[in-house]
């Protein structure tokens, strides 16, 4: 054996290495790029999320004060003898809401 036998070896070693580890890089940058893709997607689903819900609970706070005041005007429209009608007849309808928005929620949950 002389000296350029024993350099063929390791040369090819160190070529192979070489490769193995430019390939690795490679793997491993398109794998963190995903990452950070996937990572921004989420973030911007939870953001979505959170306003999707500030909004709908704003909107339903309104929705009971407009509620509230529907039934008031509804009340002192009434006079003394038909507030206890006036009164079943809200409270009628609001369980009509309260009914329909529980059919509403159960139906928009379903899968299949």
């Amino acid at each position: 054996m002389n000296a350029s036998e024993d350099k063929q070896p390791s040369d090819g070693l160190s070529v192979a290495l070489a490769l193995v580890t430019r390939i690795v890089s490679a793997f491993s940058s398109i794998i963190e790029g995903r990452i950070g893709q996937v990572a921004a997607l989420e973030r911007r689903e939870i953001q979505r999320a959170a306003s999707v819900f500030a909004f709908a609970f704003t909107a339903a706070v309104f929705a009971c004060a407009a509620a509230g005041f529907a039934a008031y005007a509804v009340l002192t429209a009434l006079s003394e003898e038909h507030r206890a009608a006036g009164c079943a007849c809200i409270a009628v309808g609001f369980a009509l809401l309260t009914a329909l928005a529980v059919f509403l929620a159960r139906g928009g949950t379903r899968t299949g």
